[in-house]
């Protein structure tokens, strides 16, 4: 028991998984942080924009972009955790969102295309998603749309901030449909979860929540229990 390996922290655009991850990743001194994106990454930031900007067509290689970046970026942390003789009852990776989780910013962005776009991303996913990149734990982070709009002006991003009228609608959607979906994910790929309700509670209690999840958790039915 308390023996941690490789946890996702999950959750919608604005529910502080990030600063969950981080807040995290210093508390297990040990620990690596394996971050969605970079915050200077050109190629994400353009898409972000073109995203939020409403360009055509561009969303199969978004989300693309960011399984292909993220499974190659998982792959190099855990060979270099490995070559610097770490292992994964001793240390622990913590991934700031995982691979799978975009398929819900897909599936919400592709839905006023026509259905062989959805497909054909669908086709996809099922070759270039690694079932080795996912976490031996997730923990998804739930908020209300308040609390998640409140967060995203706060946090400040120019993208999210100067587009947020014309995106409200894209945003709602998105919440109404993140945690239902990301649900039927994990549990298609039998990953095990737990659920944080973030509402009305201050970052240093979602913290201790998810401490005393994964100190009490019991990870030795984990293939990496062994690794």
């Amino acid at each position: 028991m308390g023996l941690t390996m490789i946890i996702g922290i999950s959750g919608m655009i604005g529910s502080g998984k990030s600063t969950l991850a981080k807040g995290l990743h210093k508390h297990y001194k040990k620990s690596v942080l394996l971050e969605e994106f970079q915050e200077n990454d050109p190629v994400f930031n353009t898409f972000l924009k073109w995203m939020y900007e409403k360009q055509p067509n561009i969303h199969i290689g978004f989300q693309s972009y960011i399984i292909e970046s993220l499974s190659d970026t998982f792959k190099k942390t855990v060979a270099k955790f490995k070559n610097n003789n770490l292992n994964f009852r001793d240390n622990h990776i913590f991934l700031d969102r995982f691979n799978i989780e975009h398929y819900v910013f897909a599936v919400v962005t592709l839905m006023d295309k026509d259905p062989k776009y959805q497909a054909g991303f669908d086709a996809m996913f099922e070759k270039i998603v690694d079932p080795e990149d996912n976490p031996d734990l997730a923990i998804f982070i739930d908020i209300d749309f308040n609390a998640f709009k409140a967060r995203l002006l706060a946090r400040g991003r120019a993208s999210e901030v100067d587009n947020y009228a014309q995106n409200e609608t894209y945003f709602k959607l998105l919440h109404s449909l993140y945690k239902k979906l990301y649900i039927r994910l994990v549990e298609k790929f039998k990953i095990p979860y737990v659920i944080i309700n973030s509402n009305n509670k201050s970052e240093k209690e979602v913290l201790q929540e998810a401490i005393n999840i994964i100190d009490s958790y019991d990870f030795s039915k984990s293939k990496r229990y062994n690794e």
